[in-house]
C-alpha cells in the first residue's frame, strides 16, 4: 500500500498536462515510497477510438525514458521511482507486440498488459472504455453477451503468456467490461473465478485499480471488492494502482482497500 503502481503521464494524449515530476511529488507529499509509471504503449493497430487519443506516440519512448531515468535519480532518497509500460494484449497482433518489447525489456517487469480493445466478429478492434455514448452504440449492435464473451476470451488470452518472457506479468483492471454497467443495467456472464485461477495458474500479479471509484457509471474498483478478497484467498498478489491521469490522483483511495477492512 506504501507502492502505486499504475500511473500515467503527460506523453498519455488523454491525460493531463502536468510533468511528470509533478507526479513524484504528489506521491511524496502523501507518503508513498514507491511508485511506478506505466505510460500507455504506443498501439500496434490503428487507434479506432473517435479521438484517436489511446496511447502515446513511439516517438515520445526515448523522452519517457529519459525523464523518467532523470527523476529516479533525483528523488533517489525520497521515493523508488519505476518505469514501464501499460501495455494493450491485441488479439492477433502478439507478433507486433512482442516487437515492440523486445526492444525495452527492462520495462518489463513494472509493466502491465490490460485489455482495452476486443476484435469484434467484422474483425474491428472496438475500445470498450472510450465513452459511455460509445459503449452503448456498440453494445445495441452486437449485443451486450457478445461484447463480453469476447472479453472474456481475449482476458484469456492475454494471461496465456502471449509474448513469452517479454509479457508483462501484472493483469490489468480485469473488470473495465463493468465500466458503464449503470448505464445499461446489463449483467454479464463472464466466469470471473475461472480467471482468477487463470491469473493464479498463470503466475500474474492483479492489478488493484482505484479509478473506478470515480468512473460515474461504476463506482467501484476494478476489480469490485468481493473479487478482490477471492484474489487474496486464493493467494494472487494484488498490484495497487491508481490509474492516475493527473498528479491530485496518485494513491487515490488506497485507505479503501479491502485489506483496510
Amino acid at each position: 500500500m506504501h507502492s502505486d503502481n499504475h500511473i500515467h503521464t503527460h506523453y498519455c494524449p488523454h491525460g493531463s498536462d502536468y510533468n511528470m515530476e509533478n507526479y513524484v511529488k504528489s506521491a511524496i507529499s502523501k507518503g508513498l515510497k514507491r511508485m511506478t509509471f506505466t505510460e500507455h504503449a504506443p498501439l500496434v493497430i490503428k487507434d479506432t477510438t473517435p479521438e484517436k487519443n489511446s496511447a502515446m506516440t513511439v516517438e515520445d519512448i526515448d523522452l519517457y525514458r529519459q525523464e523518467g531515468r532523470m527523476l529516479k535519480e533525483r528523488y533517489q532518497e525520497q521515493i523508488e521511482i519505476n518505469l514501464g509500460f501499460e501495455v494493450d494484449y491485441i488479439e492477433g497482433m502478439e507478433a507486433e507486440t512482442q516487437r515492440l518489447l523486445e526492444k525495452y525489456p527492462d520495462m518489463i517487469p513494472y509493466s502491465i498488459l490490460s485489455v482495452h480493445f476486443i476484435k469484434l466478429p467484422d474483425n474491428e478492434y472496438f475500445c470498450i472504455d472510450y465513452d459511455k455514448d460509445y459503449f452503448l452504440t456498440k453494445l445495441n449492435e452486437v449485443g451486450f453477451e457478445t461484447i463480453a464473451a469476447i472479453y472474456e476470451k481475449t482476458l484469456h488470452l492475454a494471461l496465456s503468456n502471449p509474448y513469452g518472457e517479454y509479457t508483462p506479468k501484472t493483469i490489468g483492471h480485469i473488470t473495465l467490461i463493468n465500466k458503464f454497467e449503470q448505464a445499461h443495467l446489463l449483467e454479464n456472464q463472464i466466469d470471473w473465478i475461472r480467471l482468477l485461477k487463470k491469473i493464479k495458474q498463470e503466475g500474474y500479479s492483479m492489478d488493484y485499480n482505484f479509478a473506478g471509484l470515480d468512473k460515474p457509471y461504476y463506482k467501484k474498483t476494478y476489480p469490485q471488492a468481493e473479487l478482490v478478497k477471492k484474489a487474496l484467498e486464493m493467494t494472487i498478489p494484488l498490484s495497487y494502482g491508481s490509474d492516475a491521469h493527473h498528479p491530485d490522483d496518485v494513491g487515490r483511495y488506497f485507505e479503501r482497500s479491502v485489506e483496510n477492512g
